[in-house]
Formats: structure tokens, C-alpha cells, sequence
């Protein structure tokens, strides 16, 4: 996607009565500040106002929620059973497992429910810790699906009734999760709202992102045994890791279902708080990528307590990086020699598309070419000229018909590999790696299109750090925004999965590309990019972004937003018209890696304050 078209989008946007709505938006937020109100709360105010409404559903799901026990305050495990219990589904049985508590009180408090209707009670003579327990009561689950829920946390009471909705949506998944947020130690204090993208396996082999509330098919989990031993604190996810190597239909439902309480001891306040879990996570990362066949490295993120995999490219694959160009050859200049001195992966050609440079232009160029061709680890650079009318998808497509290698990489000619954003601690990759991880991930058989995160020449504000298509339109998140802070669980810090990428940077397996069939040449300028990312979602693949390299995009930021000329918005409604037209399913804002409670209407992840009438659409 050309910057300069994105940034007149956003100009346009704003002309059209973006801003008027922004503003109320954030005028309303003023308000609440001002009146002493939590943001939160008054989301929940708006948004959880009929729980207990339900439809009738033509399939009824049987649910087995089961509930390990041990050593639990009465207090919360009283509200724990209750909260299922109050359920406004009813086809369910509860399966309590004590794991032999140290406390009388727990026994006490268990027998209340022993003979209820719906309800077992099983009572373990050794202390076998929580894998186990959970295993107990998943055999003696009647149930087709298998919820699980911790004893001292709470269910929403349409929990078990919004993932029987789901289930009749799609019989056919496997495993379903939704949105959270974390409750205080009393109960009456709730925060944090998780608001989680739907399935992208990228993000979840960052971290455990799916969490509560879980709910598995019975027969996936006798498949693979249950939970395993010894992942205790990492149990979960383990199990999370195995259950997507046997099956992909993944659902989730983005309303929050699970309220996780946050008790000293709890990971709900701390990873932590229990230092064994990345101990744990850890050993359930490693033998994932060993059962996969994959191999990779695990590097830790103390601020966030999480640990980043990046895969080693396997079999030294030949990479094809494409360049389109045109009387720019200084730019290009710096370009090439950056490849040339910050790349540790060797086995790589280059490829300049030219779409018609002027004779002295197209001189420099091929004294380019050829200077690089005794430098690049292919030992080979070629020069594509072709003089046309400007198409980005058409220099881009003949780029790739000309290369040779297993992976293709598109590449902006004002981007440049340097060694002045390794001062950014929230980078873990060495500059001259970025090649390598690029592909590693590429490589990877679930991986569609992978990008980085581009910075502004002189810092680290973001230019790119993913793409979002929000209901105005397709837009960058993060935009303007600086590197220097954590946002939204680590959105700019771990590698998670996007519905997009830019095409500034973008990289992508030659087999996925000729499938996907290569950029669409009837959008001309703008958003060609993204109508390819869209294609590789629609084929089941995911886009993914790796925070752990940035590149500098030499794009200017001083001289603010361009005016676009009647033409060229003209042009860019119809590109725009174009892309939802072939791509319908992303037309009024769906984006599978960003949740609808979240803001339409920028890429800064704060809650979605607007009411329903008040949603912008995009400039068409």
C-alpha cells in the first residue's frame, strides 16, 4: 500500500466527519475522567446491560465444566459454583475434583453439593496438583465439550449459553474461547478486559492468549490424554499447543465470559507470582517446535515475562527480493548497500523492477546492478526494465515472475536495513538477522505474508507496525506512535498475527504467492497489498508481524498530509470499492485479529466508546 495514499485516507476520513466522531469519542471520555468514573465500568454499563437474554437454539450442546479444587477460600469457591450454577444455559453438568486439600474447610464446603442435580463431586486421596485433577474430572465428563474453570474464579451468567450460540454458528469446532477480565481479590472490582483476536496460532506461540474461558471437545482431549504432568503453571497451555496440532477449527466469541480474580499468589496479578510457570512455558515451547519439526530459538522478554520463538530458516532456501523502482537512485543506492552490509542470511538475489527511469536514471541504476552483483550472497542482481504506466501490482507481479528463489520479499526502494534502531531495547534480534528471521517464519506451513516494523528515519516512531482493517477502512496500528512502551499485551513487543501487511516490507512463500495468485493488478496504487493478505486469509493462512527486527522506512514525515487532487481520491474510492467488492467478508470492518469491542476508528487498541449508530464507515 503506497504511505502517501494511506495518509490521504486518514486526511480524507477526517474531512468527512472522522474527526466530528472522534471527537465525541473523545469527549466522552473526558467526561467520564472528569466525573470520577472508570472507563471500564462504564463500557459494562453500555455493553453487559441484557446478559441474560437468550434465544432458543436448535442444538444444545451437553457441557461438562469442570472444576479442580484445592485448598480455596469458601468464600470464593462458593461464588465459583454459584456463578455456574446461574448459568443461563442449562445443559450442563458441574464436575468438582478436590485435589486431596490440606484445608477441613474445603471438604466442609464440598459436601453442600454432593447429591445436587448436575453436580460431582470427587474427592482425590493424593495430592496430584492440577493436571491431574483436571484429568480426573475430564474422565468423568459426560459431557460432548469439556469447559474448564478455576475454582476461585467466575463465570459470566451467559458464559455456557454464548458458546452453545457459537457451536450452532459452526458445529464443528473443536475448541472455543473467549474475552476475559480479571475481578478483585473481594469480588467487586473488575479490570483489565482482555479483548483477544480470533484464532491466530502466530500470537498464541508468543503466548497464552486464549486463557479462559476455554471449552474442548471431549474427544479431542481423550485423544491426546488430557493434560500432562509435569507443565503445572503451564498446563493450559500445553494443552493448547497439542490440541492445534490435531485440529484448526478454532472459534472464538468476543465477549467476556470469564472473570479471572486476582489473588496475590495468582497469575492473574503476576507471571510471577509463580516462578515455575516459565520454567514450564518454556519446556512446552521447545517440545512444540520438536513435535513439529521446526526449528528455532527461545529469547526472553523480562519486562513482560514472556519468551519469543524465532525459527531458523531450514534447508538455506533461496530468497528473492524485489525492488520496485523509478528515478530514484540514490534512494535505491542506500537500499542495496544496506542489504549488502547489515544481512547475515547469504542465500539471497535481488531483483529492481523499473518502470521506465529516464535514460540518465536508468544508467545509475544498472552501475548499481552491477556493483551489487559482486556483493550479494547469490552473487546475482538483476535489472527488470520495463517501461509502463505506474502499477505497483504489475512491477511487483513481474518481479516475481522473474525470480528464482522459494520465497519471495517485496521491498520498498526508500527502505533501509540499519544498525541505528538496535539502540531500541524492545528490539532482540541483532539488525544483520532480519533476512533470516524474515524467512524462518515464512517458512513456517501455517504462515501467509510476514512483515517488521517500520520506523521513521531518526527514531523509533512507528510507520508500520501491522496493518488493521478497522470499519474506516484499512489503516496502520500504532501509527506515529514510538517504540518505547509497552501497548496493549505487548502488540508492538511480541510477534502476533495481523490481517495485513504492508507491502513496504512484506515477505511471503513463492508456493503461497502463485496460490494466492500474486498482487492484483486492477488495484493500481493503493491497497494491493492488502487485497493479497486478505486473499492468503480467505486460503487459511495467517499474516504475521515479527516485532523483534525493525527497518527504517525513508518515507517523509515533516511534510504533513497531501492534499489529494480529485483524481487521485477519486481513484483511491475506487481501489478502495474494489477491494471490499472481491473481498467481501472484510467489507464493513471484519478483521479476524482485531476485536470489535476495540476503536473503529484508529490503530491505539483503547475500548470502542461509540454507540452503534456512531460507528464511521469508510470514505467510499
Amino acid at each position: 500500500m503506497a504511505i502517501a495514499q494511506l495518509k490521504k485516507a486518514f486526511h480524507i476520513w477526517r474531512n468527512e466527519g472522522f474527526d466530528v466522531l472522534c471527537y465525541k469519542a473523545k469527549r466522552k471520555i473526558k467526561s467520564i475522567r472528569e466525573n470520577g468514573m472508570d472507563i471500564y465500568s462504564t463500557w459494562i454499563a453500555e455493553n453487559e446491560r441484557d446478559l441474560r437474554s437468550t434465544e432458543p437454539l436448535s442444538y444444545r450442546p451437553f457441557f461438562s465444566v469442570v472444576i479442580p479444587v484445592y485448598n480455596v477460600a469458601d468464600n470464593m469457591l462458593h461464588e465459583c459454583i454459584g456463578s455456574v450454577l446461574a448459568q443461563t444455559y442449562k445443559n450442563f453438568e458441574i464436575i468438582l475434583v478436590d485435589d486431596a486439600s490440606t484445608q477441613e474447610s474445603v471438604r466442609k464446603a464440598l459436601k453442600k453439593y454432593e447429591g445436587k442435580k448436575g453436580v460431582t463431586v470427587i474427592y482425590r486421596q493424593q495430592n496430584g496438583h492440577i493436571s491431574r485433577a483436571t484429568n480426573d474430572g475430564i474422565q468423568a465428563a459426560k459431557g460432548e465439550f469439556v469447559a474448564l474453570c478455576d475454582c476461585d474464579d467466575l463465570y459470566a451468567p451467559n458464559a455456557l449459553y454464548e458458546i452453545a450460540k457459537k457451536l450452532n454458528e459452526d458445529p464443528a469446532l473443536d475448541y472455543i474461547y473467549s474475552d476475559e477480565d480479571k475481578i478483585s481479590e473481594d469480588g467487586k472490582e473488575r479490570r483489565d478486559p482482555f479483548f483477544k483476536p480470533d484464532w491466530s496460532p502466530e500470537t498464541f506461540m508468543s503466548y497464552m492468549y486464549t486463557c479462559h474461558l476455554s471449552v474442548y471437545r471431549r474427544t479431542i482431549l481423550e485423544e491426546i490424554s488430557g493434560l500432562r504432568p509435569g507443565f503445572e503453571g503451564s498446563q493450559d497451555y500445553d494443552l493448547v499447543l497439542r490440541v492445534m496440532e490435531k485440529t484448526n477449527r478454532i472459534g472464538h466469541v468476543p465477549k467476556i465470559l470469564y472473570h479471572w480474580r486476582m489473588r496475590k499468589e495468582s497469575t492473574a496479578n503476576s507471571m510471577t507470582a509463580k516462578p515455575y510457570i516459565m520454567k514450564a512455558t518454556v519446556r512446552a515451547k521447545e517440545e512444540a517446535l520438536e513435535r513439529r519439526g521446526q526449528k528455532g530459538t527461545l529469547t526472553l522478554l523480562p519486562d513482560i515475562s514472556q519468551y519469543r520463538v524465532t525459527y531458523l530458516p531450514q534447508g538455506n532456501p533461496l530468497v528473492s527480493i524485489v525492488i520496485p523502482s523509478k528515478d530514484n537512485p540514490k534512494v535505491l543506492d542506500m537500499c542495496l548497500t544496506s542489504i549488502a552490509r547489515n544481512t547475515d542470511y547469504a542465500n539471497y538475489e535481488i531483483i529492481v523492477v523499473d518502470n521506465g527511469s529516464s535514460q540518465e536514471n536508468k544508467e545509475q541504476v544498472e552501475a548499481l546492478i552491477k556493483r551489487t552483483e559482486g556483493i550479494v550472497g547469490a552473487g546475482k542482481a538483476t535489472y527488470l526494465y520495463q517501461p509502463m504506466e505506474f502499477n505497483f501490482s504489475r512491477m511487483c507481479n513481474l518481479g516475481a515472475a522473474k525470480a528464482s528463489g522459494e520465497f519471495l520479499l517485496f521491498l520498498n526502494d526508500d527502505i533501509e536495513i540499519s544498525d541505528d534502531v538496535k539502540q531500541n531495547p524492545n528490539l532482540t534480534a541483532p539488525t544483520n538477522q532480519w533476512l533470516s528471521i524474515l524467512t524462518g517464519q515464512a517458512q513456517v506451513s501455517y504462515t501467509g505474508a510476514v512483515g517488521c516494523k517500520l520506523y521513521y528515519p531518526g527514531g523509533v516512531e512507528f510507520q508500520h507496525a501491522g496493518v488493521l482493517n478497522l470499519p474506516i477502512g484499512p489503516g496502520h496500528c500504532l501509527y506515529g506512535m514510538k517504540d518505547n512502551l509497552n501497548y496493549y499485551y505487548g502488540r508492538n513487543l511480541l510477534d502476533y498475527n495481523f490481517c495485513a501487511v504492508t507491502g513496504a516490507c512484506l515477505m511471503v512463500e513463492r508456493k503461497k504467492f502463485d496460490e494466492a495468485e500474486g498482487f492484483d493488478e486492477e488495484l493500481v496504487v493503493a491497497y494491493n497489498d492488502v487485497a493479497l493478505c486478505f486473499r492468503l486469509v480467505e486460503l487459511g493462512y495467517h499474516n504475521v508481524i515479527r516485532n523483534d527486527i525493525a527497518l527504517v522506512h525513508h518515507e517523509s514525515v515533516s511534510r504533513g498530509l497531501d492534499q489529494a487532487s480529485e483524481e487521485k481520491e477519486e481513484r483511491r474510492k475506487r481501489e478502495l470499492r474494489k477491494l471490499y467488492d472481491k473481498h467481501p467478508r472484510f467489507a464493513h470492518g471484519y478483521d479476524p485479529c482485531y476485536n470489535p469491542n476495540l476503536v473503529p476508528d484508529r490503530g491505539d487498541f483503547s475500548f470502542n466508546m461509540y454507540k452503534e449508530d456512531e460507528i464511521p464507515g469508510p470514505a467510499l
